[in-house]
C-alpha cells in the first residue's frame, strides 16, 4: 500500500493589527517631529505642537511606544515561551539593524567632517555602541560614541530583558503585581521628586514601568475599550493640558500616554480605511529604522548644510518637514534592506565548518566517501 504524500505546511502568517500600527505610526511621527521642531523651539516658530496636553510632544511619542511595545510583545507572547527563542529573536531584531546603521553613519560623518566625526569618543566608550545602550548611559554623564537611537533604545533593551518576568507575574499575579508596580512607580516620583539629579528622571525603568504594563495588561484583561473609558480619557487630557505646571512632568506622561493609547484603539476602527491602512502599515513597518535615522538626517540638513531655516515661512517649514519625511522614510527602507543582506551575508559565511578550509573540507569529505565505499 502506497504511503500517502508528505503535507508541506506553510507558516501562517500573523495578521496585523490595525490598532497597534496606528499608535506605533503615530508615536514615530511624533519623535519625528519633535526632533524636527527642536531648532525652533527658542522663536516660538514650531511646526504643528510642542506641549500637547501640557505635556512635551517626544514624551508623548516615547509613551505611546512604551505601551504599544508592552502590547505587541503580549499578542506574540503568552504563558510558557523558550526563553532562548525570545532573546534570539530581540536580538536580530535590534542589533544587526543598528550596528549597521552606526558603521554606516559614523564613515560617512568621517568623511564629510574631514576625519572628526559627531561621535568621536575614546576606544574604549565603543562597548556601549556594542551592546546598544550608548544613547541611555549618556544620560547618566558618560562619555560615549552615540550617534543614532537615542536613550529610548537602550531602555527598550532594559525592558526585553525583563519582559518575560512581567510577563509571568501579570498573568499569574495580575492584582498584585499591579500594586508593585504602582509602588514602585509612586517611590521613584517621590525620590526624584526635586529634580535635582543629573540624569532626566524619565529615562529610570521604574519611573517607566506603568506604561509597559499597562500594554500588557490591555492585550491580557481589557482587549477592548469600552464606549464610557473614551469620555474618560480625554477628560484626562483637558485636565493635564489646563494644569501643565500642578502636575509632576512624569505623572502627567503616564496619564497623557495612556489615554491617548486608549483613544487610538476606540478610534481605530473607524478610520481603518483603504489609504490609512496602508500608510500606516507602511510607516509601523519601518518604525525601527525610521528611529535610527532621522535624527541623523535632521541633523545633518539643519546644521551642516547651509539652509536659511531661520527666515523659512510657515509653507517652507511644511515642505522642509516633508522634505525631512520623505528622505527619512527613503532611508529607513535602503537601511533595512542593507541590514537584511548583511545578515545574509554573515549568516552564509558562518554555515557549517566556517573555520575549516575549504580545501580541507573537500579533502575530508573525499576520505569519508571512500571509506563508504570501502565498506560496501
Amino acid at each position: 500500500m502506497s504511503q500517502p504524500a508528505a503535507v508541506r505546511t506553510t507558516p501562517v502568517r500573523r495578521r496585523r493589527i490595525f490598532s497597534l500600527d496606528l499608535v506605533r505610526a503615530l508615536a514615530t511621527a511624533l519623535i519625528v517631529l519633535t526632533h524636527f521642531n527642536n531648532p525652533f523651539l527658542t522663536d516660538g516658530r514650531y511646526l504643528l505642537t510642542n506641549q500637547p496636553f501640557g505635556v512635551y510632544v517626544g514624551a508623548v511619542g516615547v509613551s505611546l511606544f512604551l505601551i504599544v511595545s508592552g502590547a505587541s510583545l503580549s499578542v506574540v507572547y503568552q504563558g510558557d515561551f523558550s526563553l532562548k527563542t525570545f532573546y534570539w529573536k530581540r536580538f536580530k531584531g535590534i542589533y544587526p539593524m543598528f550596528w549597521t546603521a552606526w558603521v554606516l553613519g559614523t564613515l560617512y560623518f568621517f568623511i564629510d567632517m574631514n576625519g572628526s566625526p559627531l561621535n568621536a569618543a575614546p576606544a574604549r566608550s565603543v562597548i556601549w555602541t556594542v551592546l546598544g545602550i550608548d544613547g541611555l548611559v549618556a544620560n547618566f554623564g558618560v562619555r560615549t560614541a552615540y550617534l543614532l537611537g537615542e536613550w529610548f533604545l537602550g531602555f527598550i533593551i532594559l525592558f526585553y530583558v525583563i519582559f518575560p518576568v512581567l510577563l509571568r507575574l501579570i498573568e499569574r499575579f495580575p492584582k498584585a503585581t499591579a500594586a508593585g508596580v504602582l509602588t514602585l512607580y509612586a517611590v521613584s516620583l517621590w525620590l526624584l521628586r526635586d529634580g535635582q539629579m543629573v540624569f532626566p528622571s524619565s529615562v529610570v525603568l521604574t519611573v517607566r514601568l506603568p506604561e509597559l504594563a499597562f500594554g500588557i495588561y490591555f492585550i491580557r484583561y481589557i482587549k477592548r475599550v469600552p464606549a464610557l473609558v473614551v469620555p474618560v480619557a480625554a477628560a484626562v487630557l483637558v485636565v493635564t493640558g489646563l494644569l501643565p505646571t500642578q502636575i509632576p512632568e512624569d505623572l502627567a506622561t503616564t496619564l497623557v500616554g495612556i489615554a491617548c493609547f486608549l483613544i487610538l484603539v476606540a478610534i481605530a476602527p473607524w478610520v481603518e480605511i483603504g489609504p490609512v491602512r496602508e500608510a500606516v502599515a507602511l510607516v509601523a513597518k519601518y518604525s525601527y529604522p525610521v528611529f535610527l535615522v532621522h535624527h541623523v538626517i535632521i541633523y545633518k540638513l539643519f546644521f551642516y548644510s547651509g539652509l536659511d531655516y531661520g527666515s523659512y515661512a510657515p509653507v517652507q517649514l511644511v515642505a522642509m518637514f516633508g522634505a525631512v519625511c520623505v528622505l527619512t522614510l527613503g532611508l529607513a527602507v535602503a537601511l533595512d534592506r542593507v541590514t537584511s543582506r548583511v545578515v545574509a551575508l554573515t549568516t552564509h559565511a558562518f554555515e557549517g565548518q566556517w573555520w575549516r578550509p575549504a580545501a580541507r573540507v573537500h579533502q575530508v569529505d573525499q576520505t569519508r566517501e571512500r571509506s563508504r565505499d570501502a565498506a560496501r
